[in-house]
């Protein structure tokens, strides 16, 4: 059974949620020692939001996201027959952005450029009736 998992950040990109989880015990310590709640609630807020996780897995059955947070776990799949489109763009590098398109709705998942290609390659075996595009990568002006 193939199953490909899709990144949940650039590895081009720093991890921060450690300095964010700090922060924001810093905000609710000090709210606390001024007896303002509003910011103890702001930063009991950043820690739930920094700690929130989101996993996408691809597999036979189709795009599966499982939202793993801390009060409660949902996980939600669509078939593969549910998606009109594939937009993919590849960036170069040893990655790569996959668009699921669902009734008019674009949901992107990074994966790895090998992951990428066993996705395209499984979603066109499941779904032949799936429209592949290739999406040039925008660069923003002065860069």
């Amino acid at each position: 059974m193939e199953s490909y998992t899709a990144l949940r950040r650039s590895s081009f990109k720093k991890d921060f949620s450690k300095f964010t989880i700090v922060v924001a015990l810093c905000i609710i310590a000090y709210s606390l020692y001024k007896m303002d709640l509003k910011f103890a609630l702001l930063g009991a807020v950043a820690i739930y939001v920094t700690l929130y996780k989101k996993d996408v897995i691809i597999d036979e059955n189709g795009m599966t996201t499982q939202y793993h947070a801390i009060f409660y776990n949902k996980s939600r799949t669509y078939n593969f027959s549910d998606f009109s489109e594939l937009r993919v763009q590849r960036t170069g590098g040893p990655e790569m952005i996959i668009g699921f398109v669902r009734k008019g709705m674009n949901t992107n998942c990074l994966f790895t450029s090998d992951d990428g290609e066993g996705v395209i390659r499984l979603a066109t075996e499941r779904n032949p009736r799936i429209a592949v595009r290739e999406i040039r990568l925008r660069r923003r002006p002065g860069f």
